[in-house]
């Protein structure tokens, strides 16, 4: 019972020794496995940075794209506007070409019923002056026709330059034909010398009944000879360079009726 109780003990302590034995290499294996677990650690924080660093780069990727898209977007926008203001101004040139050749027209047929009206204006005073030989033109005159679109003023017929004649012999064909039928009238006061009420008679002489006068006084001027003495006013003369014929105008005023009395 001894021997086999101290042989049991023994075989434990032979374990125990053999146990002791692999200690060191036990502590060397975790040495190791501690080295190996710090180089993974390693390893793992470098594959984090390294998988941050791969979103990163995808974000940027999928920034671009959408940077892309967008600037596509915009260029395409900016073409689409492009056409649609180039389509805006040629409408807009096409409606101002429109309202400039309708204006025109307007403003031709103006021109032409204004022309038409001071012919026709001319023509009745040149046919009265032919017929009784003398001009009366009205201060105020009614305008003739329909001219609600423009302001025609009749009195501009009285700014009529009678030197604007460039046949100098017709003028004198026409003067020595009425100077038989035509004399030179005084102003007559009263209501029966007066052509019209407001209106001035224009009395062209014969070159025979004409005073000579200095060719330069070409623009009208006052004549003392041929002021009346019962009017006080003055008549203006029209002159002619080369013939000298003289055209006095005299104002036929009615009376009032204190001045009758």
């Amino acid at each position: 019972m001894l021997s086999a109780h101290w042989e049991k003990k023994q075989a434990s302590l032979r374990d125990l020794q053999q146990q002791l034995q692999q200690l060191p290499g036990l502590i060397a294996d975790l040495e190791s496995l501690t080295a190996s677990l710090t180089h993974l650690e390693a390893s793992f924080e470098e594959v984090e940075n390294h998988l941050l660093n791969l979103e990163d780069l995808c974000g940027q990727c999928e920034l671009e794209r959408h940077k892309h898209m967008q600037s596509q977007q915009l260029e395409n926008y900016k073409k689409n506007k492009r056409k649609e203001l180039e389509t805006f101004k040629a409408e807009l040139d096409a409606e101002h070409s429109q309202k400039v050749l309708e204006m025109e027209q307007t403003q031709q047929l103006k021109l032409k019923e204004r022309q038409k009206f001071f012919e026709e204006a001319f023509q009745q005073d040149m046919e009265q002056y032919l017929s009784t030989g003398y001009l009366q033109i009205a201060e105020r005159r009614e305008p003739m026709g329909s001219m609600s679109s423009m302001e025609v003023n009749v009195d501009m017929l009285e700014q009529m330059d009678l030197m604007d004649i460039s046949d100098q012999e017709a003028l004198d064909v026409f003067l020595n034909s009425g100077g038989e039928e035509n004399t030179l009238l005084s102003p007559i006061s009263g209501p029966e010398a007066s052509p019209g009420q407001d209106a001035v008679t224009l009395q062209v002489p014969t070159p025979s009944q004409a005073p000579a006068t200095p060719p330069s006084s070409s623009s009208p001027g006052t004549d003392p000879a041929s002021r009346d003495p019962s009017e006080g006013g003055e008549s203006p003369v029209v002159q002619s360079d080369e013939e000298g014929v003289e055209v006095d105008t005299a104002l036929a005023t009615l009376h009032s009726d204190d001045s009758d009395s």
